[in-house]
C-alpha cells in the first residue's frame, strides 16, 4: 500500500491502482492503524488530477488528522 495526496487529502492504494501516475515523495509521513506510511503526490497537476480522480473514488482521509510529525515540528 502506498500513501497518496491531492491537496490536503489522502488515502492508501495498492501499488497496482497507481501504476499510471507518475509520483513523487512529499517528505512527510502518515500514520493509519499504527502503520506508517510515505507520503506521495503526483509529479504534475495532470498526474495530481488523476490522485484526485482516484480519491474521489475511493474516499479521502484529511491529512491533518494522520501527519507524523518530525521532532524538528515538536520542538
Amino acid at each position: 500500500m502506498r500513501a497518496v495526496k491531492a491537496g490536503y487529502s489522502f488515502n492508501l492504494f495498492p501499488e497496482e491502482s497507481l501504476s499510471h501516475i507518475n509520483l513523487e515523495p512529499t517528505g512527510g509521513k502518515v500514520c493509519v492503524e499504527g502503520v506508517t506510511y510515505p507520503l506521495y503526490r503526483g509529479t504534475t497537476y495532470a498526474e495530481s488530477e488523476k490522485v484526485d480522480r482516484l480519491l474521489d473514488a475511493y474516499g479521502e482521509m484529511p491529512i491533518r488528522d494522520y501527519k507524523v510529525k518530525n521532532r524538528e515540528q515538536e520542538r
